[in-house]
């Protein structure tokens, strides 16, 4: 079993905005470092980036992407009353050698009266107002580029500047897309989230039986094949069965699946569920509703899959995890796949999204498609002076000139300790921390 050692340092604080950086190495090798500033949940009002030829020795100036405060509030759309937005989007990041094809995959977010004021209203009111598009983003060899609404039902169409809240736009194809990759036979695939109510549809099966609480405010999971047609000179999309959790096992259905295709070809997904409960929403879990981290297996390439199952450890003990999210990682220097997340030994605390601590990293064992308990390794946790805190939404990276894993996330929401007692430091103080994993049976 490897042994894996964990250095931690504090990166900044910043006390009236949430603070999140993060890294990756572009194709040629450059690395690029993306700074956000948030000070309103689930937006960020400011985009950052610089970057690095030799490897974070020395770095360019930053550059903004985004920066409300100086240029005003982002995807309002004009002569909107109501003040609607529109934010999201993607472009094409990977190329095909099949088509000659440079492909990316994206979701545009309308948002009824705006994020400011529509998606406050989603969570304390149930209102409708988040209306997700899945798009798929194509630059072919002549330079020409194409954002092509993924159309998954009769009478839609895409977004019209001039009829912003068309019934054919807003209420029609409501979905998003994530995580566009390439298979071993050729093909590429992505994570598609039609709403409950669009995946019941796509599958005929009756929503009222599957999710009759919220099935519009909530997604399921379809993985979307491309395959590329050189007749047609186009790619055909097919799907696989719709993924879904009843509303009795999980309160927002299918989130942030992680996918990793085994050595044995068999796919595995691990995702959150959520086990909260909301009188807006109509939910149907109760307090004794447990918080598991959920999984599926396909054994056809991604194709179909087995209906969803708590995920376990090799003990047969359960994964037992709030409602946050996970990440696969497989280690260059020994081949491994771990697993980094957030697990709870007391399944008792669990409610919702919390809490989001300790957060751990185990070896998956990849015959078993399980989680290896006595590999669990403590990432960090609540320190001396913490109340409580998050520690989840980690950007990973891994260095290839240490061959060490970089994590960074950034800690909210925390209550600290200052002369013995609980403080609240403000609800927009942030600490974004940095960490290196390193691995004592590499190669």
């Amino acid at each position: 079993m490897s042994k894996i050692k964990v250095k931690a340092a504090l990166r900044s604080v910043n006390p009236c905005a949430e603070e999140v950086f993060s890294r990756a190495y572009d194709a040629d090798g450059t690395l690029r470092e993306t700074r956000l500033l948030s000070r309103e949940e689930d937006y960020s009002g400011g985009s950052f980036h610089r970057t690095s030829a030799d490897n974070g020795r020395t770095w360019s100036e930053w550059v903004t992407d985004f920066n409300d405060e100086e240029s005003g509030r982002r995807g309002k759309i004009p002569g909107s009353e109501e003040g609607d937005e529109l934010l999201g989007g993607g472009a094409p990041t990977l190329y095909d050698p099949a088509s000659g094809w440079t492909l990316g995959v994206g979701s545009t977010f309308y948002y009824l009266r705006g994020h400011d004021v529509g998606y406050y209203d989603y969570w304390d009111k149930g209102d409708d107002n988040i209306r997700t598009h899945a798009y798929l983003y194509i630059r072919r060899p002549d330079g020409r580029e194409e954002a092509r609404l993924i159309a998954l039902e009769e009478g839609g169409a895409d977004y019209d500047p001039a009829n912003p809240r068309s019934p054919a736009f807003i209420d029609k194809n409501r979905a998003m897309a994530a995580d566009l990759m390439r298979l071993p036979d050729g093909d590429l695939a992505f994570h598609l989230f039609p709403t409950v109510r669009l995946a019941c549809k796509m599958a005929g099966t009756d929503v009222n039986a599957v999710f009759p609480s919220c099935p519009d405010l909530h997604s399921a999971l379809v993985v979307a094949r491309l395959h590329w047609d050189p007749e047609k000179g186009d790619y055909d999309m097919t799907f696989s069965n719709a993924i879904m959790l009843s509303d009795l096992q999980s309160s927002r259905c299918v989130m942030e699946p992680q996918s990793r295709i085994l050595p044995d070809g068999r796919w595995l997904i691990v995702f959150r569920g959520s086990n909260t409960q909301s009188e807006a929403w109509r939910t149907r879990t109760d307090p004794t509703t447990p918080g598991f981290k959920w999984y599926v297996l396909s054994q056809d390439g991604g194709r179909t899959f087995c209906p969803p199952m708590p995920w376990h450890f090799d003990t047969r003990e359960v994964v037992y995890s709030s409602a946050s999210t996970s990440s696969f990682y497989r280690h260059p220097g020994n081949g491994k796949l771990y697993w980094i997340g957030n697990i709870m030994d007391d399944p008792g605390t669990i409610h919702g999204n919390n809490p989001r601590w300790p957060l751990v990293i185990g070896e998956v064992n990849e015959q078993y498609a399980c989680l290896i308990k006595d590999s669990l390794t403590v990432i960090d946790t609540l320190r001396e002076d913490e109340r409580t805190t998050e520690l989840s939404n980690a950007n990973l990276c891994y260095n290839p000139e240490t061959g060490r894993l970089e994590i960074r996330l950034t800690k909210i929401n925390m209550t600290k300790v200052k002369d013995g007692k609980p403080y609240d430091p403000g609800k927009w103080y942030s600490e974004a921390w940095e960490y290196e994993l390193s691995f004592d049976d590499e190669a």
